[in-house]
């Protein structure tokens, strides 16, 4: 697939998320190819709403269609492995939606199947890939902030009361919880500035369903800390904070970041760094896709295969240590 050639995306799912990613795709080099629902009328109904060539009632007819350059993937998580496994065995380069598997044994097979194959796969932590977040690692690269002392994250949201017990958000079998869903930004932001911790600990609640409602996660390094919040049971500021010797880096919403203020010692504004999405964000993963494909590359710079197995390897550890297993988990690494 190298060169500059055209790359076709099937989306495989027809949910919020694929919405998203549709609208996103309008803006690059991509082709919005193929739409696939269980759900025929909803493939159908997704089609027109974003001008796809073809809508396909089921998963595995899109995966045998030729034209498919590349999967989405953007179903619950627990659908993940088996989905990325079959489409691997079909050919197609893979973007899948974090998180990207249940856990990192899952991904380990994953990333096993498409090397052997000589397949293209990417998990869509779309945040990374955010012109503001690349320009903020430069300044604190730069040593604009000194040395790094702390860093702090919340990612939290109060869960529509109504929602039902088999709700994604609840559901264990569909691999529910805060950790997996929102819990997985705070983790990859502390990753992206400190690299991994040498000592991790946290605590949790529950939901009666079982799946973590939210969490309080502190990461030691050797000469910085890490508090992380994340939860679906209160309304809290979305934002995000670096501290460092010499200043500190404040980042509201910081899992959609448009914008980044540099203040030092005396919280005084030094800079501020600021892009709005073109679109709605995705538009940034989606090109280093494309631009990966067609360079022929397995695997991207940006959000490598290990940087995926190290988030969820992070995650397996809490999970163990709250006795916290999905069905059909019957271990932890």
């Amino acid at each position: 697939m190298q060169g500059k050639c055209m790359i076709r995306f099937g989306v495989l799912g027809a949910g919020r998320i694929a919405r998203t990613f549709s609208e996103a795709m309008h803006g690059t080099e991509g082709v919005l190819y193929a739409v696939a629902s269980r759900d025929g009328l909803k493939a159908a109904a997704f089609k027109e709403d974003f001008q796809f060539e073809v809508a396909y009632g089921s998963y595995e007819a899109m995966l045998k269609d030729p034209l498919v350059d590349c999967v989405y993937i953007a179903t619950p998580h627990a659908f993940h492995y088996e989905q990325m496994l079959a489409s691997i065995e079909h050919g197609k380069a893979i973007l899948c939606e974090k998180a990207f598997t249940l856990n990192r044994h899952q991904a380990e097979i994953v990333f096993a199947r498409a090397k052997a194959k000589g397949v293209f796969v990417m998990e869509a932590m779309w945040s990374r890939f955010l012109p503001v977040l690349r320009e903020a690692i430069t300044h604190v690269e730069a040593g604009t902030l000194g040395d790094l002392t702390h860093f702090e994250a919340n990612f939290s949201f109060k869960a529509d009361h109504k929602l039902s017990d088999q709700s994604r958000l609840f559901n264990l079998a569909l691999g529910g919880g805060a950790l997996l869903d929102i819990g997985i930004y705070p983790i990859n932001f502390a990753h992206v500035f400190l690299g991994l911790p040498k000592h991790v600990d946290a605590t949790v609640t529950r939901h009666h369903t079982g799946a973590d409602l939210s969490e309080v996660i502190t990461f030691q390094y050797d000469k910085a800390t890490a508090r992380l919040t994340a939860g679906f049971d209160s309304e809290a500021p979305i934002e995000a904070t670096l501290y460092g010797t010499k200043g500190k880096l404040h980042m509201p919403l910081f899992w959609a970041l448009e914008k980044a203020i540099l203040y030092d010692m005396d919280d005084t504004v030094v800079d501020v760094i600021e892009q709005p999405h073109r679109i709605n964000g995705f538009e940034y993963q989606i090109e280093d896709v494309i631009a990966c494909l067609q360079a022929g590359k397995l695997e991207s710079l940006v959000m490598p295969h290990q940087t995926t197995l190290d988030m969820l390897g992070l995650m397996d550890g809490l999970r163990a240590a709250w006795d916290l297993k999905y069905p059909g988990e019957s271990f932890f690494e």
